[in-house]
């Protein structure tokens, strides 16, 4: 009936106590049929993914009690897993600094307001940022930590990204921590002290970039209404000739008014970018550009043959050759490692974003909103705040998740744009896994090194 497991054991949470009853709404899922040849089947608890015959795959869909019972024992000895609970939020170990809460450009589609989050556009004064980095280390004695610097632009503020990144450097060092880097940032500013700046830390480098010139400055126009493409390679070509430690990342979001993905990624890749990926716009200011209800089937579709375009070319490469689609990478790495997951990140967990008053909250994307607010610049990141943010936003705590088969793999979705849009694009997301749960099958007996070889997934 099944083969042997194709993925990893899931790590085991602990418990968080107490909290509320999961609210009485049916039986959740705990397997899920994907089509395909051969058949699959997935223990949701614990992600484990089997080979099933076309015979057992049929049993299973038909709900047979004989098949059911066959499965069970495996699902019982991973369901041990406290998916219904998670430990308390950790000391942070990753902290995004929102140094300048403006930018130079003026996209059409900017969920930040390019930056300023509905309030002024601002720089972050240095006492805040070097107290934000001292915490964020403080709390890591002897491990490892992540400094981010995000906008808007921040390279707005170049100066005080130099300054914070050699402060980091000296105090992670005295402490015992490993410092490591990334910012974001649409690459028109970049300067030659910036470029060395990069390479010697080994950040990694998000650049916003839309594919081709003609679609990028679509809607990613300069303030004075000109295209940002020209300008943005000619300060990134010194990085993308040469990136050093650096490893840089192309990020395209895609409108509901071009939902082309496969171009995009290659138009990226050309440019010598380690990896490109894609985001569809859910929140933002322009209504018509937000993807609706109709277009998540058509960008299911350019997904999936941007997918295939990347497994043809890593096969004809002979395995050679990395994946370079940053999102077929990440779903093909999690399901490897056998991701079981509450959440959809690590958003109010051990991920927090500052802003440029000092004021915490739980991502970068919700900056000065209120309802996401976990700290001040006074005291800090304040654990009972993260503690109830994350508690009330379990997968099993939320609806429609907690009955949906894919919940553990998907996590929720983002918390912001659950938020200001619900969830939109669920089956979306759900076609997605299953492509990427029949895609890792096929890396898994055809080029397994990928899966293994750290160079083989982005």
């Amino acid at each position: 009936m099944l083969s042997l497991p194709i993925v990893g054991q899931a790590a085991p949470l602990s418990p968080l106590a107490p909290l509320a009853p999961l609210a009485p709404t049916g039986e959740a899922p705990w397997l899920h049929v994907v089509p395909g040849a051969p058949p699959l089947v997935l223990l949701v608890h614990g992600s484990q993914l089997y080979e099933v015959d076309a015979a057992t795959a049929e049993r299973l869909e038909a709900a047979d009690p004989a098949a059911l019972a066959e499965l069970q024992p495996l699902a019982t000895a991973r369901g041990a897993l406290r998916l219904d609970e998670v430990t308390p939020p950790p000391a942070p170990t990753a902290l995004s600094l929102n140094l300048a809460q403006t930018c130079n450009l003026g996209c059409h589609y900017c969920y930040a307001d390019e930056g300023r989050f509905q309030g002024q556009a601002r720089l972050m004064p240095e006492a805040i940022a070097l107290a934000a980095i001292d915490r964020l280390i403080d709390g890591a004695p002897g491990g490892q930590v992540t400094v981010g610097f995000i906008g808007g632009e921040p390279f707005l503020h170049r100066e005080l990204i130099h300054r914070a990144v050699a402060h980091a450097r000296a105090r992670g060092a005295g402490a015992g921590v490993t410092v490591r880097f990334s910012v974001t940032t649409n690459g028109t500013l970049l300067r030659e002290q910036d470029v060395a700046l990069l390479r010697e830390h080994a950040f990694a480098v998000s650049v916003s970039l839309d594919g081709d010139a003609a679609t990028h400055d679509r809607h990613r126009p300069a303030r004075d209404g000109r295209g940002s493409h020209a300008r943005a390679l000619a300060a990134l070509a010194p990085l993308l000739a040469n990136p050093g430690a650096a490893r840089l990342a192309a990020r395209a979001t895609v409108t509901r008014d071009d939902l082309r993905v496969d171009e995009r990624v290659r138009a990226l890749l050309a440019l010598g970018f380690h990896e490109a990926g894609v985001s569809p716009a859910r929140t933002g200011p322009a209504a018509e550009l937000l993807l609706r209800d109709e277009d998540w089937p058509r960008f299911l579709v350019a997904m999936v043959d941007a997918a295939d375009a990347e497994l043809t070319r890593v096969r004809a490469a002979g395995g050679r050759a990395p994946f370079r689609f940053g999102n077929l990478a990440i779903a093909l790495k999690q399901i490897h490692r056998g991701a079981c997951r509450p959440l959809p990140c690590g958003a109010g967990y051990n991920y927090l974003s500052v802003s440029a008053e000092g004021d915490y909250f739980t991502c970068h994307r919700t900056i000065d909103d209120p309802r996401f607010a976990v700290g001040d610049a006074a005291h800090g990141p304040h654990l009972a705040a993260r503690r109830r943010f994350v508690a009330t936003r379990h997968v099993d705590r939320q609806e429609p998740c907690r009955g949906c088969w894919a919940r553990y793999l998907c996590g929720g979705g983002c918390h912001a744009e659950v938020a200001a849009v619900g969830r939109a694009g669920c089956d979306y997301i759900r076609g997605w896994l299953d492509y990427c749960l029949r895609a890792y099958t096929a890396v898994a007996g055809e080029l397994p090194h990928l899966l293994t070889a750290s160079e083989g997934l982005s």
